[in-house]
């Protein structure tokens, strides 16, 4: 799925009948970006809602790495490459400059290499895959990582309870060593999900300094650019926290 396809980015709120016309306008014509507004104080945002944490978060001591959940810049996975991007705001749509992003996840076979937990033959090991970073957002709020779609799988709840888990990415919002919100990203759902919008347009994604910190990290240097290059997904998933928090 290209970038610029506008099918890979969250559809606009519906409590506004005007804002979802005009989007559709812009899908039917194949424009990219999203045409979005600030609420008003008597209109606020809903936050992103809380979601399952899991038993495979990095325990205390990791090393979490940076923006790229690849074992090393030049690491190969099994997996399929992709960019999960978007942007930190609070329910009065202001970015959250100065709070981090934990994000952790299954490789491409379901499998957490990195947990001590992880039971014996869920999955494939997957040496070139690291599958979990942390970053801060940038200036305007925009945060992105690279990493892989991750597998699906099958797991026992409190130990009698059959369970399939579709892809997912857990995400945690940090404020210094205190979590404001962990949630999840729903590869299965498109993303569009959590966040009920995407707060700022897709051009605007692709300049900002997170993009580029990325590009750095990866030496993608395409990502600078106004597309992603072929072979990357985007995954747009946009966090919307309390203002208070």
């Amino acid at each position: 799925m290209n970038a610029s396809d506008p099918r890979s980015l969250p559809s606009p709120p519906r409590r506004r009948m005007h804002a979802a016309l005009l989007a559709g306008a812009a899908s039917a014509l194949g424009v990219g970006s999203l045409l979005t507004s600030m609420p008003s104080a008597a209109d606020q945002l809903r936050p992103t809602p809380s979601d399952f944490e899991g038993p495979y978060r990095p325990v205390r001591g990791t090393s979490w790495g940076g923006v790229d959940l690849m074992s090393s810049r030049d690491a190969v996975s099994a997996g399929k490459p992709l960019i999960l991007a978007g942007r930190l705001i609070d329910t009065a749509g202001r970015p959250r400059a100065g709070l981090s992003l934990q994000v952790w996840q299954a490789n491409s076979t379901g499998r957490y290499d990195y947990h001590p937990g992880e039971t014996p033959g869920h999955g494939r090991p997957d040496p070139g895959f690291r599958g979990h970073g942390q970053s801060e957002v940038d200036a305007e709020g925009w945060f992105a990582f690279r990493t892989i779609r991750p597998g699906g799988y099958k797991r026992t709840l409190f130990g009698f309870v059959p369970w399939t888990f579709v892809p997912h990415i857990h995400v945690a919002v940090r404020s210094a060593e205190r979590d404001l919100l962990v949630t999840q990203a729903d590869l299965d759902k498109v993303v569009a999900q959590r966040a009920f919008t995407a707060y700022g347009d897709h051009a605007e994604l692709m300049r900002s300094a997170a993009m580029r910190r990325l590009a750095a990290a990866t030496g993608i240097g395409g990502l600078a650019g106004a597309a992603v290059p072929e072979g990357l997904e985007l995954i747009r998933f946009d966090v919307v926290i309390a203002a208070a928090a």
